[in-house]
């Protein structure tokens, strides 16, 4: 018989790790708890309380619909019933495992599970289930096992696991245990790295190193680039200096070094440590033959149209220079350059400097100093348009960025 009781009350009697996780997981699952609302298994199970395919469809209504993880005496006793009809029914055998949990008799639901999980690995609840008895029995590497299996068959368990999973990147033995499916890129690892990668920036190089010469492949990169911008971030440029051409192909650590725009410089691949160009219809910029930046702003538009994040060493006195062509047109866009210091949390601006206007081409120089905890500095060019009545054309090239 089912007993009372609100959902957590009921899910308090189990382990707290599989009962929050279970009932994480079952919010996710919209579409099989509207199916199984479509008919009425208990019904179906009174009518028949030792039919295989009844007993199974009620346990699956109880859990899945009405959040009780409960299988009392009874529902034992006709899951045996069942099994003897069908043997093979996972359900059924997940029915049992159920019952020796509430009965508080882990060696006899440890039974259950593994041979449901053995009939088929397409039941989450009991991979959830062996996933999580073993993880709490630092067994790392085979609660993985199941942790894998259940998010095969259900992607949107990411929601519920990764979190916890993350955390336990702190643990050497789950590292270790994690890297075998990043290398062979399992169904869940690329958006796991991801999620990583936004935690303990510690715990996800530790995780990673040893196998990031496998890791070279278009899913893992965004990861990556926020793995280095972070290390950047933080002043550890060598350590990601060195990590970057295990994953980045034909990485080339003498042009991302340079301050201006080069084939490495604006790879898309490397994020906000790339240079990026603005495309909005008021304000276009675009390299001509990857050395020199064209830019077009429309009369009286205002914004950005380039930014990079630049490593650079704290405290030192730097020197901005180019070569900025206004042509022969009275309509003459004013450029200023900003500098701010990328923090974890923000990018404050320390410094900015105004091109002064002139026709035909100019040299451009200003000074600026990083402050003394500044790691990583964004650069950023902006363009307020002429008061006119055509838009303003000019170009920059030769752009350095060297300490005086």
């Amino acid at each position: 018989m089912l007993m009372a009781g609100s959902p957590a009350a009921r899910a308090a009697r189990w382990p707290l790790g599989f009962a929050a996780l279970v009932l994480a997981y079952w919010s996710f699952d919209y579409s099989v708890a509207s199916n199984m609302r479509r008919a009425n298994p208990e019904a179906a199970y009174r009518a028949r309380p030792t039919d295989p395919g009844a007993v199974a469809a009620a346990m699956n209504d109880r859990m899945v619909v009405r959040n009780q993880f409960e299988a009392g005496a009874d529902d034992a006793a006709n899951a045996r019933a069942g099994l003897r009809q069908d043997p093979l029914n996972r359900v059924l055998l997940r029915t049992l495992g159920v019952h020796e949990e509430i009965s508080r008799r882990q060696p006899e639901a440890l039974k259950a599970m593994q041979m449901a999980s053995r009939v088929s690995r397409r039941d989450s609840i009991t991979e959830l289930w062996l996933a999580e008895y073993h993880r709490r029995n630092a067994a790392p590497a085979r609660a993985l096992v199941h942790y894998d299996a259940a998010m095969l068959v259900r992607p949107d368990l990411q929601k519920a696991l990764f979190p916890q999973m993350t955390t336990a990147l702190a643990q050497p033995d789950f590292r270790a245990a994690v890297r075998p499916y990043i290398a062979r890129k399992a169904s869940w690892a690329v958006p796991f790295v991801g999620t990583a990668a936004q935690a303990d920036i510690d715990n996800v190089v530790a995780l990673v190193e040893p196998v990031a010469n496998r890791m070279a492949a278009p899913g893992y990169e965004p990861a990556f680039a926020q793995i280095l911008y972070r290390l950047m971030a933080r002043g550890d440029g060598a350590r990601a200096l060195a990590l970057a051409p295990k994953v980045f192909s034909a990485f080339d650590a003498k042009a991302f070094a340079a301050p201006g725009w080069n084939s490495t410089t604006t790879d898309s691949r490397f994020g906000s440590l790339a240079w990026s160009f603005e495309q909005t219809g008021d304000l276009n910029a675009s390299l001509e033959d990857g050395r020199t930046l064209a830019v077009m702003v429309n009369p009286l538009a205002s914004g950005r149209f380039a930014a990079r994040d630049i490593p650079v060493t704290p405290g030192t006195a730097y020197q901005l220079r180019h070569t900025i062509d206004y042509g022969q047109s009275s309509a003459q866009a004013q450029v200023r350059w900003t500098a701010a210091c990328v923090g974890e949390q923000s990018a404050p601006v320390f410094w900015q400097g105004d091109v002064p206007l002139t026709r035909g081409r100019a040299q451009y120089s200003a000074a600026l100093a990083t402050p003394a905890s500044c790691t990583l500095l964004r650069l950023t060019a902006n363009a307020i348009g002429a008061d006119a009545q055509i838009p303003s054309e000019f170009s920059i090239s030769q752009l350095q960025l060297a300490p005086n």
